[in-house]
């Protein structure tokens, strides 16, 4: 209703990890969902997860990988995983301590730097709206 009264062209819902009864509530209605995954072996493991109840609903899926960085194998196995499975990679966030220094200050990292980091989450928004639209 907020949305519509302000002349929103989206509304973000950040829907809680796993693949129990809240996360298939997030998923109700939405025209796309983003795996934030990190790389790790239960963000590998959770991908997956979450991807095939994504898929039960029919609800189209992308994936970030945050902090991308931290470990490069893993990172390769998820975009290996998602070109398997048919699903966009929507971008990789890199390890940044600006990340921590702008919620420090309480305000978004794009509002606290303009590089690095904060273009990689720029072009995932400009991603996400692509697939979008």
């Amino acid at each position: 209703r907020l949305a519509e009264e302000q002349c929103l062209d989206y509304i973000i819902s950040d829907g809680p990890p796993g693949i129990g009864c809240p996360v298939i509530s997030s998923l109700s209605g939405v025209n796309l969902a983003l795996i934030i995954t990190e790389p790790t072996l239960s963000g590998m493991h959770d991908l997956d997860r979450v991807a095939n109840v994504c898929r039960h609903f029919g609800v189209p899926v992308i994936v970030c990988v945050n902090k991308h960085d931290l470990n490069l194998d893993n990172t390769h196995q998820i975009e290996d995983y998602c070109r398997d499975h048919g699903i966009n990679m929507a971008g990789r966030i890199s390890y940044d301590n600006v990340v921590t220094e702008a919620l420090v200050h309480g305000v978004p990292v794009i509002e606290y730097s303009r590089n690095g980091v904060a273009q990689e989450i720029e072009r995932l928004w400009d991603t996400v709206v692509r697939h979008l639209s």
